[in-house]
This record gives C-alpha cells, structure tokens and sequence, in this order.
C-alpha cells in the first residue's frame, strides 16, 4: 500500500492560541503531515513584515538565516500549527522547504503542534502550551 500523502486538517479555535490546526483522521508516526506553504522572501523583508502591527499574526517560518516563508496570505494549514514544548510534530527543512511529520502517533481531532524553539538570545516569548513540563517560554533553553 502507498503512504497517503494528503492528509485531512481542520483549522479550529485552540486552547494554546488563537486557531490550531488539527487531524481529522489519525495520523501514524513518522508519517509525512503537510508542507508549510507560504511566500519566499529574503530575511530582511520577513523582519519588516514581523513588526507590521496592522498584520493580525506573525505565520514566518525561517528556513535559514537568510531565507523566510511566509504563510500570512499564501500559506495554508499548517501556519495554524501551534508550539508546544511538547510537540507531537517534527519538522525538517530541506532547502527552502518546510516538511512536517508526526513524532508520535497523533488521533483523530488532537491538536498538531511543534517546538518552535525561537532563539535563546532574542526576546524571551511566553509560553502558554499547557503541557507536562512546559519550559514557560517558546525560546529553546
């Protein structure tokens, strides 16, 4: 049998912020989830974009220190996925790509998260998760 490689999402209210993304279906360890889909921009564009306070949300996901996807306005599912210090994603970045798999067996209607791991030396950023252990912050310690 081939590995299914769409899988069914639902964008819904989350108790950690704002909207999460969730599985519809069950989804197996280690399984391809969605890739983060978004604009290509150089670094110094996303840091502009960052501080525009007319924008509703901050979906820039870095895929390196020159390079930025942005999901505010082309994104998809996966910009609703929120950081948990303990996730049950994973995410690899190939190139200027954003893969995500499941670290775990996730079930039918649990909320998909990742570590975001922000820096440890930029501006410490509250962490509000709700799970066994929080760190209290997103910033990797």
């Amino acid at each position: 049998m081939t590995e299914k490689l769409t899988r069914m999402l639902e964008v819904r209210e989350s108790p950690i912020h704002g909207k999460g993304c969730y599985a519809a279906e069950p989804i197996s360890a280690g399984a391809f989830i969605i890739e983060y889909a978004g604009e290509i921009i150089p670094a110094e564009e996303a840091y502009r974009r960052e501080k525009d306070a007319s924008r509703n949300g901050i979906y820039t996901f870095w895929t390196s220190d020159e390079w930025v996807i942005d999901g505010y306005q082309k994104g998809n599912e996966a910009r609703f996925i929120n950081h948990s210090c303990a996730p049950n994603c994973d995410y690899r970045i190939e190139g200027r790509r954003v893969l995500i798999y499941a670290a775990r067996d996730i079930a039918a209607g649990e909320e998909l998260s990742i570590d975001y791991s922000f820096g440890a030396d930029g501006e410490l950023v509250p962490c509000v998760c709700g799970a066994p252990g929080c760190r209290g912050r997103i910033n990797a310690l």
